[in-house]
């Protein structure tokens, strides 16, 4: 062994004997931070130790852990925009000491001083790297000026970077994808199809949802099996100390949800249980035109604290459309999802956190197809089953690196079936069942290496594999894939930073639809004659805190798409269930999205909420579709949701808090919500021929025109009265307030003038009239 082999063992030993050192002789502070008023975990709080350089934040269960290498006394401090800051002083007397300070945060009153407080490095949000990430509470949601009534989806497409294809379609289309490449989680839980009536409401009542938390790429190493962005959604644990419900009731649709404690000797338990319906159905009998339509759907969760190292939650959702109308034949159709999910959180130590999830996930849609005479003359039923078992670790060994590992097995079934008493052979009608198993390990890591740069490289390793495949023929998959992650951040300031990302996405499951999301696309894992998607995401963002009350966000972002696949219509004429395989019903090809986002956040003097600006490109080129009639090529092409500008801009007010201005001792809270969207590309008819009974239309490419720019101005305003038991809420909602005729599509047709010449005409969608909207809230 020579010298320097020799002292670059020395060295690392060293190192290694320091590191070891820097985790065994520490002294920590733990605990959870939560309201004051219902006992709740409260996410993201800034938690430091006064006049030095050590912080961090609370995760979704409200804990956190800091170490100390040092002994003596100290200030410790939580703070949390619109709750008071609160001090507790400490002492450490030796570096084995363990620390358990519990803190309940008490909501701040409004400040109306127009002094503009500075942040402070104490303040600053640490470590942390989120690109393109939104978080929002259940206030947040809930003063987002939607139709009919507050809605988690509506709520996400007022946010620069997400695009709605429609006012009747809720799907979310983010930076150029499409809504099948998103994971949309609840309580740690997928959910496949989380709209109810084709979008106009989402699956999730917002009294239930605690937070939601939209990444709009880039997502971490604890995220997969998507291609696009993560939306998690966060539950309410119900409230630890007392009682207290709220009713709404609108002109369509009714909620209720309770919420209290439930005592076991010692232990602490809650529950939330929330119920939500519409009755169109009843309405129909005023307005015959409605259809025969309504959903219900509930949420309920119990929490139990049974010590202070261990907390279990179960939770539950389930929902049910029912739809039917004559066309004669009677078309009924119903669809719905199920959830039954089980957590267990544990502290192995105040250093190592723990939480372990088993949940169960169904979603089934089903189409009947009666005739006048009761006989069912065509049925389709699909579904696709999920059950997942997860668990993470989370280690903070000292104040530089934040270890986060762990493994996930997902489970999925899906199964088409159809059947029919018409003539035609029944190997023409898709048949097709999947099963699936995701085997995925993760581990990342949040080093902060100084006062001005942390790194956080991720890696997750997935082994995705067919168990079953029917029909027979349908070759098995095995694909073995690897997803680098990683982000660096620059600290330039106090409240100021840039940062840039980098990640690796891929996604073994199809959606088969057209183009608009619908209740009756079809999910199938991929079998072996197709790959999985894979998509690149790159990500810079600046970030700047311009004051206490304002924020801004920039953020430039480049996304590839490989392997995408969308249905081939196609399938409705030459399919043969005997020997189909998935890349006989959907075309494959790639795409490429690019844009650039801007966000100012505003929380001054009483008035909430965000300006925001995007502009992008996404193109797609997709085998046999947008045909090059010369070349006989497929072209890249501008899809249905590219909207190359988009600017929104919501606000809320409390009008009585912030001038002590009431209207009959109530409190009067006005909103509004303006959306401006470049239109949307549509096909024209480039040839028309006779057939000898009709003249026909020929469309080639996809993307020849834009439709005109999407443009609506939304309304709000809410009265509320504080009585003893609780508070009474009317409300006026006004949606698009200037009536702009939106075009959601176009129709063409051909007309014979009276002189034997041909006419091209066209017959315009529109979106959401001018529309009035009332109900009531109703707290107790």
């Amino acid at each position: 062994m020579n010298k320097w082999e020799e002292m670059q063992k020395k060295i690392l030993l060293m190192v290694l004997i320091i590191f070891l050192c820097g985790i065994l002789y520490c002294a920590t502070i733990s605990g959870f931070v939560s309201r004051a008023d219902s006992g709740e975990p409260i996410q993201y709080v800034n938690v430091y130790i006064a006049d030095t350089k050590i912080g961090c934040q609370t995760n979704k269960k409200g804990y956190y852990v800091l170490n100390l290498q040092q002994t003596g006394d100290f200030i410790l401090t939580f703070s949390l925009v619109s709750y008071k800051k609160e001090t507790v002083p400490i002492t450490i007397k030796n570096l084995n000491d363990h620390l358990i300070i519990n803190m309940q945060l008490v909501k701040s009153s409004v400040e109306l001083s127009p002094v503009i407080v500075k942040g402070t490095k104490d303040e600053s949000d640490g470590p942390i790297i989120q690109p393109s990430t939104l978080h929002q509470t259940r206030q947040d949601i809930q003063m987002v000026v939607a139709p009919m009534e507050a809605d988690v989806f509506r709520a996400v497409l007022a946010v620069p970077g997400v695009v709605p294809i429609s006012d009747f379609f809720a799907g979310l289309y983010v930076r150029g994808g499409s809504p099948d490449q998103n994971l949309i989680l609840l309580d740690n839980t997928e959910v496949y199809n989380p709209n109810h009536f084709g979008g106009i409401f989402s699956t999730f009542n917002t009294d239930a949802v605690e937070s939601i938390e939209l990444i709009k790429g880039g997502y971490p190493a604890k995220y997969g099996g998507r291609m696009s962005s993560v939306l998690d959604v966060t539950e309410r644990d119900g409230n630890r100390k007392f009682y207290e419900g709220v009713g709404r009731l609108s002109l369509i649709s009714a909620s209720a949800t309770a919420e209290g404690p439930w005592i076991i000797d010692s232990q602490s338990v809650s529950f939330m249980a929330s119920f939500r319906r519409t009755y169109l159905e009843m309405l129909k009998m005023i307005i015959s035109d409605l259809p025969d339509y309504y959903f219900y759907d509930g949420h309920i969760k119990i929490n139990w604290d049974i010590d202070t190292n261990n907390k279990l939650s179960v939770s539950g959702y389930y929902g049910k459309d029912m739809l039917s109308y004559d066309i004669t034949p009677i078309m009924d159709l119903d669809w719905g999802n199920s959830i039954l999910s089980a957590q267990w959180m544990h502290l192995f130590s105040p250093q190592l956190f723990s939480q372990f999830i088993i949940s169960g996930s169904q979603y089934n849609n089903s189409i009947d197809e009666v005739s006048a005479e009761g006989m069912n003359i065509f049925q389709s039923k699909n579904y696709i089953r999920d059950l997942t078992a997860k668990g993470t670790l989370n280690w903070k060994p000292s104040n530089h690196h934040d270890i986060e590992t762990g493994i996930e097995l997902k489970f999925n079934d899906t199964d088409l079936k159809m059947g029919t008493t018409y003539q035609i052979a029944q190997n023409a009608l898709p048949q097709a069942a999947i099963t699936s198993l995701t085997s995925s390990a993760f581990t990342q890591d949040t080093w902060v290496i100084n006062e001005l740069w942390t790194l956080q490289p991720g890696l997750r390793v997935n082994w995705y594999k067919t168990l079953k495949e029917e029909p027979a023929p349908v070759p098995a998959a095995s694909y073995f894939n690897l997803e680098p992650r990683i982000s660096l951040k620059r600290n330039l300031d106090v409240g100021e930073s840039i940062y840039l990302n980098f990640g690796v996405y891929h996604q073994y499951l199809s959606l088969l639809g057209l183009y608009i999301n619908s209740p009756y696309d079809v999910w199938l894992p991929i079998d072996g004659s197709v790959k999985p998607g894979v998509s690149h995401h790159y990500i810079l963002g600046y970030n700047r805190a311009l004051s206490r009350h304002f924020q801004w966000d920039v953020e430039l972002y480049y996304k590839t798409y490989n392997h995408l696949k969308e249905f081939n219509t196609n399938t409705f004429f030459n399919w043969n269930s005997e020997t189909g395989t998935l890349s006989d019903a959907v075309n494959t090809g790639k795409g490429y999205s690019y844009g650039a986002e801007l966000m100012l956040r505003n929380d001054w003097k009483g008035l909430k909420g965000y300006l925001g600006y995007s502009y992008s490109e996404t193109k797609r080129k997709i085998d046999n579709v947008n045909i090059d009639p010369y070349t006989g090529e497929p072209q890249y092409f501008y899809p249905r949701y590219d909207r190359t500008h988009t600017v929104s801009l919501v606000e809320n007010y409390n009008i009585s808090q912030n001038t002590g201005w009431q209207i009959g001792n109530a409190d009067m809270i006005v909103g509004m919500n303006f959306s401006y969207n470049s239109g949307q590309p549509s096909e024209i008819p480039e040839r028309i021929f006779f057939d000898g009974e009709n003249f026909q239309l020929i469309y080639s490419y996809q993307d020849r025109v834009r439709l005109p720019e999407y443009l609506r101005l939304d309304l709000s305003v809410h009265l509320q009265w504080n009585t003893f038991w609780g508070s009474i809420e009317p409300y006026l909602e006004i949606i698009n307030v200037f009536n702009h005729k939106n075009v959601s599509f176009r129709f063409y047709d051909v007309q014979m003038n009276e002189d034997g010449t041909l006419k091209l005409v066209t017959r315009d969608g529109t979106q959401f009239p001018f529309l009035p909207f009332i109900g009531v809230n109703v707290r107790w």
